[in-house]
């Protein structure tokens, strides 16, 4: 698939709502543009589950499942965020809602996007993509997805 900056009408997508914490907001009361990345990343571990390894089993199976296969040894890193800012996201005691979409699958690599919406207004204040790739611990090297990421990402892919 190649990669796009928004949806095709064939491309399924996931919403998940993220709960905003005081601490992201800043002194002009929106929040703050280094807390978006967090806010992200909150996001991505709800639609695409936790790394193998990290955190404590329990609670629900991610939406799509990409990360629960990943071999012992293989880190899931983030190569790179890219974010536009479209519009203020005030803090509010809410949720915000965040669209998660797949971008992009290549060998080692999976583009996501995101859809940032005000809760209230229902404005698109950020739009964002991650480069998540998978890297052997040991090597260093780039880990090809399997075969079963791949069909765990087909559906989401336009």
């Amino acid at each position: 698939m190649a990669e796009s900056e928004s949806p095709t009408a064939e491309q399924q997508s996931i919403t998940v709502n993220v709960p905003l914490r005081w601490g992201d907001m800043d002194a002009y009361g929106h929040i703050n543009n280094a807390r978006i990345l967090s806010v992200l990343e909150e996001a991505r571990i709800a639609v695409f589950g936790v790394p193998g390894g990290t955190g404590a089993p329990g609670g629900d199976s991610a939406p799509i499942d990409l990360l629960a296969g990943v071999s012992p040894g293989v880190l899931t890193l983030i190569a790179e965020h890219t974010v536009k800012y479209r519009q203020q996201l005030e803090y509010r005691a809410t949720d915000v809602q965040i669209t998660v979409r797949v971008l992009a699958v290549k060998g080692a690599s999976v583009v996501i996007g995101y859809d940032l919406v005000d809760p209230v207004a229902q404005t698109l204040c950020v739009s964002a993509s991650t480069t998540m790739v998978f890297v052997d611990g040991a090597t260093g090297r780039p880990v090809r997805l399997s075969p079963e990421q791949r069909a765990a990402l087909e559906p989401y892919c336009a």
